[in-house]
């Protein structure tokens, strides 16, 4: 997948702060512009966090692309939903939404819980395989990029997004030119469309960020209301205090502890948890950045939510929800012994160059420029420092 983060020339001050946060090292500056790496990029958002001025942007499609379709359909997630107080309030927003141009909203509640729930599954049959559960394309990207020894633990169960846009292709073939729109509750979720980032593997045709589309949702609540029924199984698969695990799984939230449980589970460390559910964002899918409520409040609201009649979980078959979309390379995994040899060969351009982590080359650090080397996309020259040293002892 291509990364969601484009560069804008002119606000760009050469800060450099979005280099030092990128935690795969997918962000370096080439001939006074910024890059981004898009094999390494896995759309966490850190390096937008850090650009104060702009100059790093991510966006997803607008309300006009509704006009290319002969019928529209809107997905809205657990995350969005979870958001608001009453049922009346999530049935007002359900026809604020319609009133944007979409000719029907959909719930896929019932299908965040059965991938929730079929995670669970393969956990017990799968017993001591300590399985990798995320339905959020940065943990997945993660993975493929820092720690590809684990891909083989990966579930591989689709997104709820892709699994409910097949079912409309299915059900509504006979309306034309159907188009699908996602709202996305965070950056990483916006790739997860075929526009406007190319992605045509998916079948979710647009990717909405929630925080664009919020004022006029916003203006047109109070209008009207769409009858909707949850699932509750789906609502707490979007919070990671409210998911109901057994004694041998493990949740986490926040990048940092995740990056950390990823390494203990890549040297053996976790084996007794059968499952680990992952989440980037703090209180999950809730803390998305293009959210605008309280995720702190949302565990009141699912209770409140749910308090009436309930939606089962989806009893979709097998094939229906599972699929290859959440990695980009399957086979991408090096052995212990490929990665020892690789990290010996970046050791020895490491001790060639300065090591001030100064970032005159463009990278953040000279390990990174270390590993430019070891791949032979960069030499040593490209060094300025040690460039500059060689012509200082020149004229001498």
């Amino acid at each position: 997948m291509k990364s969601v983060v484009t560069y804008t020339l002119s606000k760009c001050v050469k800060c450099m702060k979005c280099l030092k946060v990128c935690p795969t090292n997918a962000v370096y500056i080439e001939k006074e512009r910024v890059h981004i790496n898009h094999d390494k990029c896995i759309n966490c958002g850190k390096c937008l966090s850090a650009c104060l001025n702009q100059g790093l942007q991510a966006k997803g499609s607008t309300l006009v692309d509704i006009q290319s379709y002969d019928y529209t359909v809107c997905l809205v997630p657990s995350a969005l939903i979870s958001d608001y107080k009453t049922k009346e309030q999530v049935e007002e927003l359900f026809y604020a939404i319609k009133l944007l141009g979409f000719d029907e909203v959909l719930d896929i509640t019932d299908i965040e819980g059965q991938v929730a729930n079929e995670a669970i599954l393969l956990s017990e049959i799968e017993k001591g395989k300590s399985l990798i559960s995320s339905f959020c394309p940065v943990i997945n990207k993660l993975i493929e990029v820092k720690f590809p020894m684990l891909l083989s633990s990966l579930t591989a169960i689709d997104y709820p997004s892709e699994i409910a846009a097949r079912q409309v292709r299915k059900n509504y073939s006979n309306k034309g030119k159907v188009g699908i729109f996602n709202c996305c509750e965070c950056i990483a979720k916006l790739n997860l469309a075929k526009y406007p980032y190319g992605n045509h593997n998916f079948e979710v045709d647009h990717a909405l960020a929630i925080v664009d589309i919020f004022p006029i949702i916003k203006q047109n609540m109070k209008k009207g209301k769409i009858p909707v029924t949850l699932c509750k199984e789906g609502l707490q698969s979007c919070n990671p205090t409210m998911m109901k695990l057994a004694e041998n799984h493990l949740v986490a939230d926040s990048f940092d502890k995740v990056s950390n449980i990823l390494e203990l589970a890549e040297f053996g460390l976790l084996n007794e948890f059968d499952l680990l559910t992952l989440f980037p964002c703090f209180n999950g899918c809730l803390g998305g950045s293009l959210l605008w409520g309280n995720s702190y409040l949302t565990k009141n609201n699912i209770h409140q939510l749910c308090k009436d009649k309930e939606k089962p979980i989806s009893q979709l078959p097998f094939e229906e929800i599972y699929g290859e979309s959440t990695i980009d390379n399957v086979n991408d995994m090096r052995s212990i012994q490929e990665k020892l040899a690789f990290f010996s060969k970046v050791n020895k351009q490491l001790e060639q160059l300065p090591g001030y982590d100064c970032g005159a080359c463009g990278f953040a650090s000279c390990r990174i420029m270390a590993e430019e080397i070891a791949t032979s996309k960069k030499t040593l020259q490209d060094c300025r420092i040690r460039k500059g040293e060689a012509n200082h002892y020149e004229s001498k």
